[in-house]
């Protein structure tokens, strides 16, 4: 506020303004402080120089005459500096009479409002931002009163304003918490002046929820703790969607039982306990019969059905502090804790068995079914999950063969037949499951040094298991008679990518297909060919069907029969091995073939063994003066290449040109793209 005197502004005259006298400025230092008006300059004059045009007439007129009826007058108004900037101020106008009563002076005394009005917009925006913040607001002194609370406040924890002022958080307090957690809170604040993170509190009707909270402490100019503010958000519903995706990433939807994800999160810490105790571990490895069987005939509401109830047998036949997991498909996992001795394990084994006999509901049928359960134990069998589980699913399949009842691991079981069991099992589901791949070896023309060629060979990358060798499952793939779907499959695969190649523009030479015996068997195979290709939309030219000499059948003129008809389609028909079977040279002018592949075993001593060398020369001038184009295959050393150049052979295939690959890295080295 401006002083009383002696810088304050003061009217004076005998002028009259509205029927008053009107007033003269008689002008002080404060003039040019406030107004930017200097006292040479304005004495003399009226008040109305400082007029803003804010107030409309009827303002002054009721100024002025409250001033004449009572003697004074106060009151908000705006006025303006000298530069035109107008502000608002505090006013208080009294007239100055002498003895006699006769009106001598008016004498003015005024505040600049403008620091206070900013000040008040500021008061007035943060008390909005205050009460209609999203997040719940409390501030609390030093002695931990709750001072204020905001409406989120009250609309999260229930408490009114003035149901939580006065008291300290603990209003809210869950229980959930122990001391340390607020040890470890007060810690923070004394140390950074903050905290935050989660805490569980109590809402005014009793239901605990969880809220991130944040609490700042407040200073004073002296660094003196005078406040803290919290800050809280309620989390219930995102703390529900947490719980709901561990709940998805960690049990099985169907059956509601621990899955694999969180059976390998558990166990570690089982194994570990068991080892302190000095106790063993049982691992059931439990696989339904013939329950594919159920899902073809009833339907898979019917399988669902049979899955569920079997998980609930399964809890019914354990402890409570066992655990019964679901891999998948029909396949399930208990794990037996504190086992001393392996008949423990067969003796759950053995009620999961009888649990069995009882027919499960298939909503329209009763369904009688039966399990193969296979056991291994903790150390003995394994150290971890997957050990554990790959040796009791080995018992399993021991178990479904034999049909004896539950079986225990051990190591007179013949590591090689489990395997192979296994992988039969498995092979009839690795295309489906994304598991076989096709890569590519590079035939290079040994006089244009250029990709004249490709085969593809098939690879099995099992998820446990690793990459399978093809000489280990494909004779188990011909065996079983899985080689006709999985040839399907290959040949499907192959037209996809060279497609896929075309699209792209690339140059590509024709890829060759390996045809099995067991392939042959099926009487459709030629019409089957030409559907695959034919919906790939490949042309069969750019196909290579390869046989081996040594395949096996003894009736070859269905074989020549079917050669016959897919070399008509367009198909050129490849003799992979050559020389290495002892088949009837008279069949070979027979065969409608293109291309003669040498056999490798030729190629390991072409330098060094002179009759191979000169049988190698002669393979290859029969096939020149048949007219076919001949391959040698299992090329490894530089020599070897030079012996096939100077023998005239037209193609060589092998590691020293390049590894078998994947259709990307092939793609880089060799297929360029046309434009």
């Amino acid at each position: 506020m401006a002083p009383l005197c002696p810088n304050l502004p003061r009217f004076a005259g005998s002028d009259h303004d509205h029927g008053q006298s009107r007033p003269h400025l008689a002008s002080e230092s404060v003039l040019l402080q406030n107004y930017g008006l200097r006292r040479e300059r304005v004495v003399g004059l009226t008040p109305s120089v400082l007029k803003s045009d804010c107030q409309s007439p009827d303002f002054y007129a009721r100024m002025w005459a409250a001033i004449h009826l009572d003697g004074k007058w106060k009151g908000e108004i705006w006025n303006r500096r000298k530069n035109g900037e107008v502000y608002p101020q505090w006013l208080s106008i009294s007239a100055v009479k002498d003895e006699a009563g006769q009106l001598q002076n008016y004498m003015a005394m005024f505040l600049d409002l403008t620091e206070y009005k900013s000040a008040a917009s500021k008061l007035r925006l943060h008390a909005q931002v205050f009460g209609h913040a999203s997040e719940g607001i409390m501030i609390t002194d030093t002695a931990l009163k709750i001072l204020s609370v905001n409406q989120a406040f009250t609309v999260v924890t229930g408490y009114t304003e003035e149901e939580a002022c006065g008291h300290t958080p603990a209003l809210l307090r869950s229980g959930r918490h122990g001391r340390d957690f607020y040890d470890r809170m007060w810690e923070s604040l004394r140390s950074t002046g903050r905290w935050q993170g989660e805490i569980w509190n109590r809402r005014k009707g009793g239901e605990l929820y969880p809220e991130f909270l944040t609490i700042t402490t407040l200073r004073d100019e002296h660094g003196e703790v005078t406040n803290y503010i919290g800050m809280f958000k309620d989390i219930t519903e995102r703390k529900q969607s947490e719980d709901k995706l561990k709940y998805l990433a960690h049990y099985d939807a169907l059956t509601g039982l621990p899955n694999r994800t969180l059976l390998q999160e558990m166990l570690p810490d089982v194994m570990e306990g068991c080892r302190r105790k000095g106790e063993r571990l049982g691992v059931l490895f439990i696989d339904l019969d013939r329950f594919k069987s159920v899902n073809d005939s009833l339907g898979h509401d019917a399988g669902d059905k049979v899955l569920r109830q079997m998980g609930e047998r399964l809890k019914r036949a354990v402890r409570a502090d066992d655990v019964v997991s679901r891999l998948g498909g029909d396949e399930f996992i208990v794990v037996l804790r504190g086992v001393q001795r392996v008949e423990e394990a067969l003796d759950t084994a053995r009620r999961v068995t009888e649990l069995m006999e009882r027919p499960f509901d298939g909503a329209d049928n009763e369904i009688y079914m039966s399990a193969s359960i296979g056991i291994s134990l903790y150390p003995d069998h394994g150290k971890d999950l997957e050990s554990l589980m790959r040796h009791a699913d080995l018992a399993m399949y021991e178990a479904k063969s034999l049909g004896t009842g539950p079986q225990v691991f051990n190591e007179g079981i013949s590591s090689a037949f489990l395997r192979k069991l296994r992988l039969e099992r498995e092979l009839r589901f690795a295309a489906e499951r994304g598991e076989l791949q096709l890569v590519y070896q590079p035939q290079i023309g040994l006089a244009s040094g250029r990709l004249e060629g490709m085969e593809s060979l098939l690879r099995w990358r099992h998820p446990e298991l690793g990459a399978i060798s093809p000489s280990e499952f494909i004779p188990i793939a011909e065996e079983t008679g899985l080689i006709r779907e999985i040839g399907g499959w290959a040949l499907g695969e192959a037209c996809r990518q060279l497609g896929e190649w075309d699209r792209a523009s690339r140059a590509v030479p024709a890829i060759a297909v390996n045809l099995s015996a067991r392939q042959f068997m099926a009487p459709d195979l030629a019409d089957s060919i030409r559907r695959i290709v034919r919906e790939a939309g490949c042309d069969p030219r750019q196909i290579v069907l390869e046989i081996t000499e040594s395949f096996g059948i003894t009736d070859m003129e269905p074989v020549i029969a079917v050669l016959r008809e897919l070399k008509a389609a367009g198909f050129r028909i490849a003799i992979d091995d050559f020389g290495k079977g002892y088949s009837a040279l008279g069949y070979l002018k027979q065969l409608p073939i293109d291309i003669l592949k040498i056999d490798k075993s030729f190629l390991a001593e072409l330098t060094t063994d002179p009759k191979s060398e000169a049988l190698t020369r002669a393979i290859i001038q029969m096939a020149q003066g048949m007219e076919l184009r001949v391959i040698a295959e299992g090329v490894e050393t530089h020599a070897q290449m030079d012996r096939l150049r100077e023998l005239r052979c037209d193609i060589a295939q092998g590691y020293y040109i390049d590894r078998p690959m994947p259709a990307g890295e092939l793609e880089d080295g060799y297929l360029a793209p046309t434009r």
